[in-house]
């Protein structure tokens, strides 16, 4: 696997216009976002979660661990969290 968790020889390719939600192997879920595209992240009552300034992506934790929620702060390599979700091979 590549540091990202995506398989050797793998390639991204990158949809303009368009963001991109990657669920990394025992990790969190990458939004990767085009420049142009803006995005908010709200609680349940619609306050908005202040965002790192200048990235092209947002980790989100899904381990339910974090001490950041709703962003990942790594706590899932120490908890043994394990997800590996495929996508259906294309036909």
């Amino acid at each position: 696997m590549t540091p990202d968790g995506r398989p050797p020889g793998s390639e991204q390719r990158a949809v303009p216009g368009c963001a991109t939600v990657r669920c990394r192997v025992d990790g969190p879920l990458v939004v990767e976002l085009p420049d142009d595209i803006c995005l908010r992240v709200t609680d349940h009552l619609g306050n908005e979660f202040p965002l790192p300034n200048g990235k092209p992506s947002v980790a989100l934790c899904r381990c339910g661990q974090s001490h950041s929620k709703p962003f990942c702060d790594g706590s899932h390599r120490e908890t043994g969290f394990s997800a590996a979700e495929t996508a259906p091979a294309p036909e």
